[in-house]
C-alpha cells in the first residue's frame, strides 16, 4: 500500500513541477534554519573525542569573592579557582566523582630548545588525570607520568602541528623545547585538537606542577562522574567545600559557578553562581528555544499548506470515488499525509545539506572555530542529528498538510466528484 503512496507521492511531484519545486524549497529553507541551530547545538555538546565524556562531567570553571569586611561590600571575579581553593578545600570534599581534574591555560612563548625563533601558543597545565578524562590520541610516545606531575618535573606533550612547526619533521620525543625560557622534555605527541573543545584545546600540554608560580594560578575544575544520576550527590559536596571555605574565609564569602554540566556551560555562559540561578536561566533559555522553534515551524507551515490544499483539490474527484468505493476517512488522510511527507523528506534532506555549508561556511562565527579550522565529522553526522530532522519534517508535515488533509477526509462524496470544496 505504502509503495503504491510512494509512486502517487512522485507521479504528483510530476504533475506540477513548478509547485513541488516551491514546496519543496519552501521546506528545505524552512528545515536550513532549523537544523543550523540544531547541528551547531550538536556540534556543541555531543559527548566526542577528545572530550569524550561531555555527559558525565560537571565543570567549575570561575569563581568570586564577596568581601564584607569594615562594612564594605566588593565583589571581585576571577577566571577560575584559586589554587589555595582547589588543593585544600573541593578535592578532599570529593567523595563522589571518579576524577577531579584541574586545567589552567595560559599563552606563552614556546621554542625549541636552543633555536632563535620563538611562537606565542597555547600552553595548558593539567594535572595527571587530565589523560584520562580527555581522550586525546597519541600518534608517538605518551602522556607525562604521575610522579612528573607530583614531582614537577618539566615534561611536554605537543600538538602535532606544533611537533612540525619547532622541529622541522624530526622526532621530537625526549628532545627539549622552551617554554617561557624554561626547558621541558618532549614525551609525547597527539593529534590537533579544534578550539571547538575549549577544555581539551592547546597546541602544548604540561604539568602544571612544574610551572612557575602555579600556585598563584586560577584553574577550571572538571568532576567526571560515573553517571548522572550521582550529579546532585556532587552539587552538594561542591556546595558542602563551599560552606567551609566562606566559614574559614570569613568575612570574604565565596560564590562559585556552578558545578555545571555541559550544556549548561554552553549556553548559560556567565549568567548566575549558584545551581538555583543557573537552573532558572536554563529553564528560560529552553522556552525562548522552543518558541524560536515553534515560530519558525509555524510560519513556513502555513505558507506552505496554501501548496498543499492546492495539490488537494485537483484529487478531489478521486478521493471522491475512493469514498465511493468505500475507502475510510483515516486511510484518506494518512494517504495525504504519506504522499506530504515525502515532499517534506526531499526538502528535509536539501535542507540538512545546507545547514551543514553555513555551519561549516560560518564556523568561526557559530562555534568559534577559525576558517582553517576543522569540524568533528563524529560530531556532525550522528543519530541525533538525523532523529531531530525526521522530528522536524513530521512536525512540518502534520502542519503544513494536516489541516487540508483532514478537510478532504471529511468532505462528502458528492461535492468530492465535483470538486466543491463547500459542504
Amino acid at each position: 500500500m505504502y509503495k503504491t503512496y510512494f509512486r502517487q507521492a512522485v507521479g504528483m511531484l510530476k504533475q506540477n513541477p513548478f509547485i513541488s519545486v516551491i514546496s519543496i524549497l519552501g521546506t528545505a529553507l524552512a528545515i536550513m534554519m532549523i537544523m543550523t541551530m540544531i547541528v551547531t547545538f550538536q556540534i556543541k555538546n555531543a559527548s566526542v573525542a577528545p572530550e569524550a565524556f561531555r555527559d558525565r562531567t560537571l565543570y567549575l570553571v570561575s569563581f568570586a569573592v564577596r568581601d564584607t569586611s569594615g562594612g564594605n561590600k566588593s565583589y571581585q571575579s576571577y577566571g577560575g579557582l584559586p589554587y589555595d581553593a582547589l588543593k585544600n578545600y573541593i578535592v578532599p570534599a570529593m567523595k563522589t566523582p571518579e576524577l577531579v581534574v584541574a586545567t589552567v591555560n595560559n599563552v606563552a612563548v614556546v621554542k625549541r630548545e636552543g633555536a632563535k625563533d620563538a611562537l606565542y601558543q597555547s600552553v595548558r597545565g593539567t594535572d595527571a588525570d587530565y589523560w584520562k578524562l580527555y581522550t586525546h590520541t597519541f600518534t608517538a610516545g605518551k602522556p607525562y607520568a604521575r610522579e612528573d606531575f607530583e614531582s614537577g618535573i618539566r615534561t611536554a606533550v605537543l600538538s602535532e602541528t606544533m611537533a612540525k612547526m619547532l622541529f622541522k619533521g624530526e622526532d621530537p620525543i625526549g628532545k627539549n623545547i622552551e617554554i617561557d625560557f624554561n626547558s621541558y622534555r618532549v614525551t609525547g605527541i597527539v593529534r590537533n585538537v579544534s578550539p571547538l573543545f575549549q577544555e581539551a584545546y592547546s597546541e602544548v600540554w604540561i604539568p602544571y606542577t612544574a610551572s612557575p608560580g602555579y600556585e598563584r594560578s586560577y584553574y577550571d575544575v572538571m568532576l567526571l562522574a560515573r553517571n548522572t544520576a550521582d550529579f546532585p550527590k556532587i552539587r552538594e559536596e561542591v556546595n558542602e567545600a563551599k560552606r567551609k571555605l566562606d566559614f574559614e574565609k570569613s568575612p570574604k564569602f565565596v560564590d562559585f559557578a556552578g558545578p555545571r554540566d555541559h550544556r549548561a556551560l554552553a549556553t548559560v555562559s556567565a549568567r548566575g553562581t549558584t545551581s538555583e540561578q543557573i537552573s532558572d536561566y536554563a529553564r528560560k533559555t529552553r522556552r525562548r528555544t522552543v518558541f524560536l522553534f515553534a515560530v519558525m515551524l509555524l510560519v513556513p507551515a502555513l505558507n506552505l499548506s496554501g501548496f498543499s490544499l492546492s495539490r488537494i483539490r485537483k484529487r478531489m474527484a478521486e478521493i471522491g470515488i475512493r469514498k465511493a468505493f468505500g475507502a475510510k476517512r483515516h486511510v484518506i488522510l494518512i494517504q495525504v499525509l504519506y504522499e506530504n511527507l515525502i515532499t517534506t523528506l526531499i526538502g528535509g534532506i536539501i535542507g540538512l545539506g545546507l545547514s551543514y555549508g553555513i555551519v561549516f561556511g560560518m564556523r568561526k562565527w557559530l562555534l568559534g572555530i577559525p576558517a582553517d579550522g576543522s569540524l568533528p565529522l563524529n560530531a556532525l553526522v550522528s543519530g541525533t542529528t538525523f532523529l531531530a530532522i525526521f522530528v522536524v519534517c513530521l512536525v512540518l508535515n502534520l502542519i503544513s498538510a494536516g489541516a487540508p488533509a483532514y478537510r478532504a477526509s471529511r468532505m462528502n462524496i458528492v461535492d468530492s466528484l465535483h470538486q466543491n470544496n463547500r459542504k
